[in-house]
């Protein structure tokens, strides 16, 4: 089906895939054959939870590809998920529920608009920004301007990937505008709905929300890099950073949603699951498929990390003994010989759905400044990343001080000869089931670590995908525009700033 044809209602409910315990939220259509105004406040936390869920469960295979897991010998894969030879059906939740979500902050958008709700305007503005971001970085040229209108452009044009990418930043800095108009008006003792707990993710702190705007525009400008047509746009947009004087997410500030996440049926926090553990406490399906991969668990094991046992189960469930084996592996072991996903990562079943952590704000604001683009000291940003990372995972400050203490390379700040490796390595460790997306950006970015292709003998190509196909259901029903797009190939068809 074209996605972008539903109505309202019927995008409402087929979000339930996130919204759980959070149905309530969207239950306000009185007749079911009619739909019905609902409250962009009301609509805002449902849509954020859906977001969380996006970001904890769509990328399972980037995990695979990045070089955190691999897959258990007790379970028999098809060879084309193995050698990246995949077709436009694979993936395509990312595509299909990125848009389903985009429909409903637009919707969020539009009401807040007619109600003059500007803060609950800009959240969503800014929030439909970050998933036209992820798509962008994930198809290429996509559907934006005719995007999202339903009926009245049920074969929308696509629009070049780099015009996308620049609007995104008017559209951020037009949220920013909305707040700070918020500011003006409650300053002359007009009245200003803030969203408090119906925003799930910040409670109402638009200041956090600026913050996390402008740590999006840094992740959008770090992602064009490497692209020298690109320096004067990414410049320009460096000052109006700076400008702003709002800075970046900080350390224990968490871009989380939990909207009230519990043990029971469709209320798990996302992550917990789809890849930890059933309401009786018996394990799913896809936490015994998923298990840890060698090349990750070498790593924490040579630099001394005590986060290796937060981000693996120990083998058997107790001890001190890890492994791992390549994504791949031609005869990948049993799960008794094999480290399941850890107690870092399912941490309890209310844990948060995570759509931006504080250590890769970090990371960014590292990378950022040892290349001149912000202030601040590059190696103080580079350790309080790590000490995050470490304290989001279950350790402490201490922990993490006794571990970039050692004078290792791709560890120790002073030891390392190339400080931008040593950060994209370090936030590669960092991100393990976290965010795969983000280390799968920086790899085709910059080609670091230097993750293994997959070990099946099959695998053709010796490279890692830059990018997914267009689903199939844009084939079927937006054949003209998707096929204007040329054919794409997922080795050499890059996004606009791929390496």
């Amino acid at each position: 089906m074209n996605l972008r044809k539903l109505s309202i209602g019927v995008l409402a409910a087929l979000m339930t895939f996130s919204s759980g315990c959070q149905k309530n939220y969207l239950d306000i259509n009185n007749n079911p054959n009619q739909v019905t105004a609902a409250t962009p406040v009301l609509v805002l936390p449902s849509a954020l939870s859906s977001s969380g869920a996006y970001f904890s469960t769509s990328f399972t295979f980037l995990n695979l590809w990045m070089g955190y897991w691999n897959w258990s010998g007790n379970y028999s894969i098809a060879t084309s998920d193995k050698n990246y030879q995949f077709t436009s059906n694979f993936g395509t939740g990312i595509w299909d529920n990125g848009y389903i979500i985009l429909k409903n902050y637009d919707y969020t958008e539009t009401q807040a608009a007619t109600l003059k709700q500007p803060l609950v305007q800009g959240i969503a503005k800014i929030m439909k920004a970050l998933h036209f971001q992820i798509l962008v970085d994930t198809y290429g040229n996509i559907p934006y301007t005719q995007s999202l209108q339903g009926l009245a452009s049920s074969q929308p044009a696509y629009d070049n990937a780099t015009a996308v990418y620049e609007d995104l930043f008017k559209q951020i800095d037009a949220a920013l505008t909305l707040f700070s108009d918020a500011d003006k008006l409650a300053a002359q003792g007009g009245t200003v709905l803030n969203p408090g707990t119906n925003d799930i993710m910040f409670k109402g702190d638009i200041a956090k929300w600026r913050r996390f705007a402008n740590t999006l525009k840094l992740r959008m400008l770090l992602r064009q890099s490497e692209k020298a047509d690109r320096q004067a746009f990414i410049q320009t947009q460096l000052a109006t950073i700076k400008a702003s004087g709002y800075g970046f997410l900080g350390s224990g500030e968490n871009a989380a949603v939990n909207p009230g996440y519990a043990n029971s049926a469709g209320q798990q926090s996302p992550f917990y699951g789809t890849y930890g553990y059933q309401v009786n406490g018996q394990p799913i399906e896809a936490y015994n498929i998923n298990r840890g991969n060698k090349y990750a668990i070498d790593f924490y094991q040579s630099t001394n990390d005590p986060r290796l046992a937060r981000f693996y189960a120990p083998v058997g469930g107790s001890g001190t003994t890890f492994n791992g084996t390549f994504f791949g592996t031609i005869a990948p072991v049993a799960n008794n010989q094999t480290s399941g996903i850890g107690p870092g990562l399912l941490s309890d079943v209310n844990q948060p759905a995570y759509i931006l952590t504080s250590h890769e704000a970090l990371f960014l604001q590292a990378e950022a400044a040892q290349r001149g683009w912000i202030e601040g000291d590059p190696k103080t940003l580079y350790q309080q990343a790590i000490t995050e990372s470490f304290v989001n995972v279950g350790l402490t400050a201490a922990n993490a001080a006794a571990y970039y203490a050692q004078a290792t390379a791709n560890v120790g700040w002073d030891a390392s000869t190339n400080k931008i490796q040593l950060i994209i390595t370090q936030k590669w460790a960092s991100l393990n089931g976290w965010s795969p997306f983000e280390a799968w950006s920086d790899y085709r970015r910059l080609g670091v670590p230097n993750v293994p292709i997959s070990q099946d003998p099959s695998t053709s190509v010796k490279q890692i995908p830059v990018r997914l196909f267009y689903p199939q259901s844009e084939y079927n029903f937006n054949s003209g525009m998707v096929r204007q797009q040329g054919d794409i190939n997922q080795f050499t068809s890059k996004i606009f700033w791929v390496k």
